[in-house]
């Protein structure tokens, strides 16, 4: 029934292998990380968020020079700024 059905092969067309050699270079190092460049902003907003919340359970929690009073009031409108940036009405 199924004949000569091949999974997971090269692509054979030099169009796709072209295309996929341009977004390549596109994306470069960083595109890697934060995905396309479509998406990118969004994901590096949303990992701003991140890393600013788990360091501000961290500093609530544990002891440091820094008391997390001062951590939240300064971060508070930095996450709430890329929040709105996340959640705006884009064009």
């Amino acid at each position: 029934m199924t004949g000569n059905i091949k999974y997971n092969k090269d692509p054979k067309a030099i169009e796709a292998l072209l295309r996929s050699k341009e977004m390549d270079l596109e994306s470069g190092v960083l595109g890697k990380f934060f995905g396309a460049p479509t998406h990118s902003p969004g994901n590096i907003a949303g990992l701003l968020i991140f890393l600013l919340i788990i360091t501000g359970i961290l500093i609530s929690f544990i002891p440091a020079s820094l008391s997390a009073t001062d951590y939240w009031t300064t971060t508070i409108p930095i996450i709430t700024l890329a929040m709105g940036y996340l959640f705006g009405k884009r064009p």
